[in-house]
């Protein structure tokens, strides 16, 4: 007999915790385990999970923001299809399925119900009521949950932090990725950028998270030559080729990032590139990636920029500190400083070899910490304990 599983997630645009549960049904054993997932349509993740023959089962109540009447109905539909799916295990990803799902399996009497958090809901940038809110029902949902996965030790600290459940439910799973097809110059290619010119990336979601208007205020500042770099005011390009900002996602912030360049008179030298399926190849035509989040879990970005040999520089949050091995890897810097971005993004403009040694030094890292096969692995064990 086959062990059920039902993946719920909220959404099935592309993102990290989306690319987490294609890749736990692409790797579970088909012997052991009848797969199926349950999203709401529409996006990327039905695509990819149609053509690995997994079963999708689609939500139109999951929504992103919270909605009584979208909520509800959404939480209706996965009762009724858990009580009649006889679900050996339910596992949830992303804070709203977390909490529907969870209640739901409950109330539908799943034996096993665990739970991935790929990045808290709860953070310093809310106020008090709604943190204290979103608490108690992290709480609420804990308590019914069989295990819960903290994808970096940071999320597992501080879910014992805020008691969100007892120490003996948490459990440590980095995230892994398969090593990216490497094809060089799709993007060079594509802006008609040189070959010895630099190129610094990012690929996230365009909203307030991420941070992007950072990254378009760096852009700014190295294209303009107004960087303070090693204590100095100085031209920290010069000598180089051209440098260029690329920016891989959709989002609210768009027209903002938009009105931002042309304020500015960066076209031509930023470019926003929108939602691309084959960012991880992409990110080989960078010379150093970026991420600039005012919070995270374990960015499945920064590994997959890892695998592809390129440094990072991103802000120390989350987990990112266990991913990037500052001074080794990349550079960490403050959320939001944009002087130690400036430095960070000088030393390696400069240096081609730094770069070059940072890049291998992180896929090393990359290969031997959080590999698809690790992270699969362990997940397997899980559902069979």
């Amino acid at each position: 007999m086959k062990t059920k599983i039902l993946h719920i997630v909220t959404l099935s645009e592309i993102g990290g915790a989306q690319k987490v549960v294609y890749h736990l049904a692409a790797e579970s054993d088909r012997n052991i385990f009848d797969i199926a997932v349950a999203c709401a349509p529409g996006g990327e993740l039905v695509g990819w999970l149609s053509k690995i023959d997994v079963r999708v089962i689609k939500i139109p109540g999951l929504k992103r923001n919270i909605s009584l009447f979208h909520d509800l109905f959404a939480f209706w539909q996965l009762y009724l299809l858990l009580r009649k799916g006889s679900y050996d295990i339910v596992h949830c990803h992303s804070s709203k399925a977390g909490i529907l799902g969870r209640l739901a399996a409950r109330l539908a009497k799943v034996p096993k119900i665990y739970f991935t958090v790929h990045g808290w809901s709860i953070n310093e940038y809310q106020s008090l009521p709604v943190r204290y809110f979103y608490t108690l029902i992290e709480k609420m949902a804990g308590a019914i949950s069989t295990k819960i996965i903290c994808v970096s030790q940071d999320c597992l600290s501080n879910g014992l932090k805020l008691k969100i459940a007892s120490q003996k439910k948490f459990v440590l799973i980095y995230n892994g990725l398969p090593e990216p097809e490497k094809r060089n110059n799709l993007i060079r290619k594509e802006l008609n950028i040189g070959k010895e010119d630099l190129v610094f990336g990012m690929v996230a979601r365009l909203a307030p998270p991420k941070d992007t208007m950072l990254f378009l205020k760096l852009a700014e500042r190295m294209i303009n030559n107004r960087g303070s770099f090693a204590g100095k005011t100085r031209d920290i390009t010069r000598g180089m080729g051209k440098i260029y900002f690329v920016l891989i996602g959709e989002g609210p912030l768009r027209a903002a990032c938009q009105a931002f360049i042309k304020d500015k008179g960066l076209a031509g030298h930023v470019f926003l590139l929108g939602t691309r399926e084959n960012a991880a190849e992409l990110v080989h035509d960078f010379d150093v990636f970026t991420l600039f989040s005012r919070w995270e879990g374990l960015p499945l970005t920064i590994i997959e920029a890892m695998l592809a040999g390129r440094p990072v520089v991103a802000s120390a949050v989350g987990g990112v500190g266990e991913l990037v091995a500052h001074g080794e890897t990349g550079y960490l810097i403050e959320q939001g400083n944009l002087a130690e971005a400036v430095e960070a993004l000088g030393k390696l403009a400069e240096n081609k070899e730094l770069r070059l040694s940072m890049g291998e030094a992180g896929r090393r890292r990359a290969l031997e910490c959080f590999s698809l096969e690790t992270m699969a692995g362990k997940y397997r064990e899980l559902y069979l304990s």
